[in-house]
Order: C-alpha cells, then structure tokens, then sequence
C-alpha cells in the first residue's frame, strides 16, 4: 500500500515537472517544437512618418492609384502600362492587417507561411515586370532595390519561422524589425519607382 502511494506521488510530480518544463518552454520560446500553442501576440505600436501613419499613407496612394488604373482601362487604343496594371497585385502585400493597424495580431507558424507566400508572389510579379516593360536605367534600378528589399523580407520571415529557440523577446524584435521593413518596402516601391514611371 505504501509503495503504491510512493508511486502515484512520484507520478504526479514528474507529470507536474512535465507540464511546468512545457508551460515555461511555450511562454519563453512561444514558437519552438515543444511549445503547446504556437503562437506568439504582437502588440504593434503607433509610428508616425511626417504626421501621418502607415494606413493614412497607404490609403493616400491607393486612392490616387485606383484613379490611374480606371484611366489606364478606359484607354482601349494603346498598350496597357503594365506597371500600373501589376500595382494592384502587390499593394495587398502592403496592405496586411497587422501592418495598417495598432491593434494585437497573433502570428502563428501558418501565418508566416502566408506572408512568405505573399512576398514570393509580389517579388515574382516585380520581376516579370523589369523583364516585360521598358524602364530606364534608373526605374530598373528602383525596381531592382525594390526587389532586393522583398528578398531581405523572405529572409526575415524565414529566420523568424526556423529559428527554433527564439526567445519572446527576439521574437517581439524580429517581428517589429519585419514590420518595419513591409513599411519601409512599400515606400520604397511607391517612391522612388512607381512615381519615377509616371
């Protein structure tokens, strides 16, 4: 009887040590192979370029964008500007939720397979861009860092994603840095390149 209760006791305290390592291991490591719930909540905070934020700079664009896309498709009796045409499929990767908006976002290992997914997409349509239209030396050259900043954004997601033991802290700095180079990707596209072929 003794030994019996001997070891329900030792039982219960490794299954207790068990849950305590995991609890720890997915609080400090929220998206490693032991952590329970991989997932990690973001808490964007407000940045302000010139007095304006993010979403108010994006949505000024695409405001004087979606002007040029009708007139670029009412005008039937020349070639399409494919530069105009091809924004509409990249500003969506400018446009994220968790990009525009102050409010929590949790990142889970799926999510950041979608914004890889987006980023290759977008990078894919830039260069078939720089390989279909004629730009000059100077737009290719934008179009080029454009590209070469998406490249440094693959990269990111993907040290994020693989990186098995980053911490929380880490993790919060990667994915303000990631942030701040989606932001800093679609300023850079906008101008100097897409207002350069204007």
């Amino acid at each position: 009887m003794r030994k019996k209760r001997t070891f329900i006791w030792e039982t219960g305290g490794v299954i207790a040590l068990i849950l305590i390592y995991l609890s720890v291991m997915t609080w400090y490591y929220p998206l490693s192979s032991f952590s329970i719930h991989k997932s990690y909540t973001y808490k964007p905070g407000k940045i302000l370029y010139n007095d304006k934020t993010y979403g108010e700079i994006v949505n000024a664009f695409k405001k004087t964008y979606e002007k040029e896309l009708v007139k670029e498709f009412e005008s039937k009796g020349r070639d399409l500007d494919l530069t105009v045409v091809k924004t509409e499929y990249i500003l969506p990767l400018f446009e994220q939720e968790w990009l525009l908006g102050t409010n929590p976002v949790t990142i889970k290992p799926y999510k950041l397979e979608n914004m890889l997914f987006e980023v290759q997409h977008s990078r894919d349509i830039m260069l078939q861009l720089l390989a279909d239209e004629n730009y000059t030396k100077e737009q290719g050259n934008y179009l080029l860092a454009s590209i070469k900043n998406l490249l440094h954004i693959e990269d990111s997601i993907r040290n994020i994603r693989d990186e098995k033991f980053i911490t929380r802290k880490e993790l919060k700095n990667s994915i303000r840095n990631l942030r701040g180079d989606f932001r800093d990707g679609f300023r850079f596209y906008v101008n100097p390149f897409y207002e350069r072929t204007r």
